[in-house]
């Protein structure tokens, strides 16, 4: 629950999403946007990466302030979306993404005031429903949407199977009540965290070196960098990343393109050796250790789309090699 003094009002949000070709879920985010009970000013800023469907029209119907983004990846997105905030706080939201229950919202700006030197807030956990697609709630249960980082430790939600949330090291990770864990990570090995519903005080953001491509994890170690301290919410949020197998493997490849040819640069971020690399692509390549694991995740909540995770790990084990194979190849056909 909020409070604040009399006379002072919430402080100001504005929402910053990204979006290309996203009238699919637009609406959802939009309208689970619209629901909040949150008495402070909200800005929608929409920063488009030159759609051509109706994404930019539902924003504009949305009520949004809605920005050109010439260079058209996410990362460029969202350092334009910065500069052109408003808010004192900044909410990275993604087309994909669903807020879960009127006061989501309101939560992530409370926790900010938890304790000393919080300067972001975001969920603990991803949230599903019984009724969303099988590959969905299997990427909520385990916390993320590629399976061999999240068993590598390079996690930011909790993860079912492993019990944990990440494996990075925390340096402090105190219950603040109201189920807020205050956290502490190292600046130079901070976990994936920063998207899906990351809110953040939009002057210590500008403090990070968020531009000219703004890269989560290196502007979430930017934060720790600077003293900051990130508020970790017992609650979640919907991400609609893949209803199908098919569009899952889509998207596989394309992080793994990216990820390879080292678009965008990573300053900071989980960097493990060859060996550890390589052991994991077999454990993941096995069929046999992601099934143990889904036998355990079942086994802490009972839910069918658990036998989705030995194909999901095969799935980017084969996006992972094959676009390492085409980086090879000598035709100029890598990415």
């Amino acid at each position: 629950m909020l409070h604040y003094r009399a006379g002072i009002a919430p402080p100001s949000v504005t929402v910053l999403l990204p979006t290309f070709n996203s009238a699919a879920l637009l609406p959802t985010a939009l309208a689970s946007l619209a629901a909040q009970d949150y008495a402070g000013e909200v800005e929608l800023l929409v920063v488009d990466g030159g759609s051509t469907d109706d994404s930019v029209a539902l924003a504009l119907r949305h009520g949004a302030r809605v920005v050109d983004n010439p260079d058209g990846h996410e990362e460029a997105a969202r350092a334009l979306g910065v500069d052109e905030a408003r808010g004192e706080l900044i909410l990275l939201l993604d087309a994909d993404n669903e807020l879960v229950g009127a006061d989501w919202l309101s939560r992530l700006v409370a926790a900010l005031d938890a304790g000393p030197g919080v300067v972001a807030s975001d969920c603990l956990h991803h949230a599903w429903r019984a009724t969303d697609p099988p590959v969905n709630r299997l990427c909520a249960l385990i916390g993320g949407t590629d399976p061999l980082a999240i068993e590598l430790g390079w996690g930011d939600r909790w993860a079912v199977h492993l019990g944990r949330w990440t494996g990075q090291p925390i340096l402090q990770d105190t219950i603040a009540g109201d189920g807020v864990h205050l956290v502490r990570i190292d600046p130079d090995r901070p976990p994936s965290m920063g998207s899906n519903g990351f809110l953040v005080r939009a002057d210590a953001l500008r403090r990070t070196d968020y531009t000219p491509s703004f890269v989560h994890s290196d502007v979430a170690g930017d934060l720790a960098a600077d003293g900051g301290v990130f508020a970790r919410v017992d609650m979640g949020i919907v991400h609609h990343y893949a209803p199908t197998l098919r569009r899952y493997a889509q998207k596989q490849r394309r992080r793994a393109r990216r990820s390879l040819s080292g678009v965008p640069v990573q300053r900071r971020g989980y960097r493990p050796p060859p060996w550890r690399l390589a052991l994991q692509v077999l454990f993941s390549a096995s069929v046999v250790g992601p099934s143990l694991l889904a036998v355990r995740g079942y086994r802490r909540h009972a839910d069918w789309a658990w036998a989705l995770y030995p194909v999901l790990s095969l799935i980017t084990v084969a996006a992972y090699v094959g676009e390492r194979a085409a980086l090879l190849r000598p035709d100029g056909q890598a990415p």
